[in-house]
């Protein structure tokens, strides 16, 4: 056999060996998985993925179109214009009660804690005499769809702010022409999200006045991936390894914001938390929201909307641990200092502010930390057992903290 010939056979074979070695098989072929998705920023991770090759190490090509709203989304994958929709859970729940049968296909982000890092806000004019929550009672605030997740979360922080919800009036504005409708006097207030949020606040000089969902609770679930319950079934293949690769695609954006943030549309200050894991107790408070404000009329199936096989692992529990620019730590359940925890499991949250320290929880079946040079959100699931817990600064172990599990 000639050198030239050898070569290509060799290189042949070092290929597939290396595709069985690294665990991403070579493919022959690939499924086309249709993706009906929104312009902002929260698609990006699947983007992202795409890039790193994810979806095709599942055997899955994406295509995309994208559309509006939640509510548009809903609509097209009713009619078999898409396979898979990325939309808010709201939408997905008006589907499921309106006979029309989604079934989540993979999890993707929540909101923030405040209005200093949430991606999606109620801003309005510097010049507006709107200041505060209080302010917006009886004034017009645009949402891209009305009986969508905008429209359920502003009335309930609202009211949880003490205004009346039915006080104000909303209007369905798409995204891209919020900042022209707020400028020209059509509305009092938008409520919108990356990258729109950040064009707003630094091209139009726009204020933020309150974060919906932070003010509903810390991480609030905002959206993930659905299709119809007819598409699973017929694509149970498809359908897993969409949701591998979106999972994986979902934990590597967000351990490395930077890469997201080199993409178009991703170069904001306030990037989604994304996570694939849900908390199936605050999707039951959205839903019982959606139902107070008359966008649903009877709470949906939880079992066929979110099937098992997504809802393994999520937390029982939610821990918030903190790492300042000084390196001070702490860990809370519920807006308190955690001191005695039930056993169980938790989603544990760690914002770490500085790039010089880091976060570490030890205990009995536990051990994980933070990286002690990059600041960012780290997510972990931890089960916690009967015990004592340390949490430290890992450059400064004296400023450390503990809990009980009993």
């Amino acid at each position: 056999m000639k050198l030239p010939a050898l070569a290509a056979v060799v290189v042949a074979a070092l290929t597939v060996l290396t595709g069985i070695a690294s665990g991403s098989p070579a493919r022959s072929t690939l499924t086309t998985v249709t993706v009906d998705t929104l312009p902002i920023s929260n698609a990006l991770p699947m983007t992202l993925g795409i890039q790193k090759g994810f979806f095709a190490n599942h055997g899955i090509e994406i295509k995309t179109q994208t559309l509006q709203s939640g509510n548009d989304i809903v609509l097209a994958l009713a009619n078999h214009n898409g396979d898979v929709g990325y939309l808010g859970y709201v939408p997905m729940m008006i589907a499921r009660t309106t006979g029309i049968p989604l079934t989540l296909v993979a999890a993707s982000e929540v909101e923030g804690t405040s209005t200093t890092d949430n991606w999606q806000d109620i801003l309005v004019k510097a010049s507006s005499s709107i200041r505060t929550p209080a302010d917006l009672a009886g004034k017009t605030i645009a949402a891209n769809a009305l009986k969508g997740v905008g429209e359920v979360v502003i009335k309930a922080a609202l009211q949880k702010a003490g205004v009346d919800p039915n006080s104000i009036k909303l209007v369905a504005i798409p995204f891209p022409s919020m900042r022209t409708a707020l400028n020209n006097g059509q509305v009092d207030a938008i409520w919108t999200p990356e990258p729109f949020l950040s064009q707003a606040v630094n091209i139009d000089g726009d204020r933020i006045v309150m974060a919906p969902g932070p003010t509903l609770g810390n991480y609030f679930p905002n959206g993930g991936y659905a299709a119809l319950s007819s598409w699973m079934t017929a694509n149970p293949t498809a359908a897993k390894s969409f949701r591998l690769a979106m999972n994986e695609s979902l934990q590597y954006a967000q351990t490395h914001p930077d890469e997201i943030r080199a993409l178009p549309g991703g170069n904001v200050p306030h990037l989604p938390t994304w996570s694939a894991t849900i908390d199936r107790a605050q999707l039951l408070q959205l839903a019982k929201y959606a139902k107070q404000y008359g966008v649903i009329s009877s709470l949906p199936n939880f079992t066929q909307l979110f099937p098992s096989d997504v809802r393994t692992g999520f937390a029982t529990g939610l821990l918030e641990a903190t790492v300042t620019k000084l390196g001070l730590v702490r860990v809370v359940q519920s807006g308190k200092i955690a001191k005695r925890l039930d056993p169980g499991k938790y989603l544990l949250i760690v914002k770490d502010q500085s790039k010089r320290h880091g976060f570490a929880l030890v205990g009995p079946g536990v051990h994980v930390a933070t990286k002690v040079s990059k600041a960012g959100t780290y997510r972990f699931n931890i089960t916690l057992k009967t015990g004592l817990y340390n949490y430290t600064n890992l450059r400064k172990p004296r400023q450390a903290g503990a809990f009980s599990v009993s």
